[in-house]
């Protein structure tokens, strides 16, 4: 079974440019909700600057073992996860220069990345 998580152009953007500026691909995190951030990452304070899935943003959920579940669910991992992923030039371009969303598939523990622009910014061009 693949399942797939989203990540919308409006914040995952800045963690892109983080790869971009900074180098080393990303890394997908799953602990306190679902994100990406760079390997080496941008910070804003203390924070490290991090992308949420669509629907796992420890923030959007009353009861943490109820997102914990659903994480342990799409991922088909028990626990937490860290992932180190590659992001190859294309994608990181378009993921940088577009208006473009990110899908992680996760399927038996593979994980494949796939980047498509906005149907709208399509027939702007």
């Amino acid at each position: 079974m693949t399942n797939t998580l989203l990540f919308k152009a409006e914040t995952l953007k800045p963690v892109m440019m983080d790869v971009k500026n900074n180098g080393g691909g990303v890394r997908l995190v799953g602990a306190e909700g679902i994100y990406l951030t760079a390997r080496n990452a941008s910070y804003v304070g203390d924070k490290r600057t991090i992308a949420y899935a669509e629907g796992f943003d420890v923030e959007q959920w009353d009861d943490v073992w109820a997102l914990f579940d659903a994480m342990d669910e799409v991922t088909g991992i028990e626990g937490a996860i860290l992932e180190d992923l590659t992001v190859e030039p294309e994608t990181l371009e378009l993921l940088t220069t577009r208006l473009a969303d990110l899908t992680v598939s996760i399927s038996e523990g593979e994980f494949l990345m796939t980047a498509a622009v906005r149907e709208a910014e399509r027939k702007q061009c």
